[in-house]
């Protein structure tokens, strides 16, 4: 909040030094989850996110702003009913937990982007009133800028790395192995499924939570929409 300036000085200062920059609106949304199943059921309920304006989004000359969109590359169906596999063998365990919050703990990348805030989020003691368009920085990788998805994956491999854990291959995407506690990890966006040896679970859990903030994991119930 202690960046706020005025747009059109974010801009004219951009094009003096011959830089790119962003501008675009965040704004928030309320969703009833599961809406389709009964009254009182634990996982209807509602879900309130503040996110980022993809569809308007311009640069200092007021052009349409490019993105990498490179996209994310989840995890399959198949790399899911492997782990489920690998943590039937006698002795193995499988474990689910999800990232809390998971594109804001991600870095935004790019160009600098600066965002108008919707006006039950500007301070209430009227000191924004002196901007016309009053702007700040978008520090984290918000919920719906094109590159989020990107950002969280590549916050995540990098970690990942560091906690011993490596890539399968370009096969299959976003599915890591722990070659000395014999961990397999497959990651769905904020969705984290472990399956190895009993012993060694716990552990490698460990190993994430030290950079990823996520729930407490649970033995496999959910997991890209199936109940086991």
């Amino acid at each position: 909040m202690r960046s706020v300036r005025e747009w059109d000085d974010v801009a004219a200062e951009a094009r003096r030094n011959k830089t790119e920059v962003q501008i675009a609106h965040v704004f928030s949304i309320c969703v009833e989850k599961n809406s389709k199943l009964p009254e009182g059921h634990p996982n209807r309920k509602y879900k309130g996110r503040v996110v980022f304006q993809g569809n308007r989004v311009w640069n200092q000359e007021w052009e349409e702003a490019t993105f990498l969109d490179l996209g994310s590359a989840p995890a399959t169906l198949e790399a899911a009913r492997f782990a489920d596999c690998y943590g039937c063998i006698i002795g193995h365990d499988t474990e689910v937990a999800d990232a809390i919050q998971a594109y804001v703990q991600a870095l935004v990348e790019g160009p600098a982007c600066w965002v108008c805030l919707p006006p039950e989020a500007r301070p209430k003691d009227g000191s924004w009133n002196k901007f016309r368009r009053p702007v700040v920085r978008l520090i984290k990788a918000l919920y719906g800028h094109p590159d989020s998805g990107t950002m969280w994956e590549k916050h995540c491999d990098t970690h990942f790395r560091k906690a011993g854990f490596t890539p399968i291959g370009d096969e299959w995407r976003s599915v890591y192995f722990h070659k000395e506690l014999r961990v397999l990890l497959v990651v769905y966006v904020d969705d984290f499924k472990m399956s190895g040896p009993s012993e060694n679970v716990a552990q490698a859990w460990k190993l994430l939570q030290n950079g990823i903030v996520m729930d407490k994991p649970t033995p496999a119930n959910k997991f890209l929409g199936c109940t086991h």
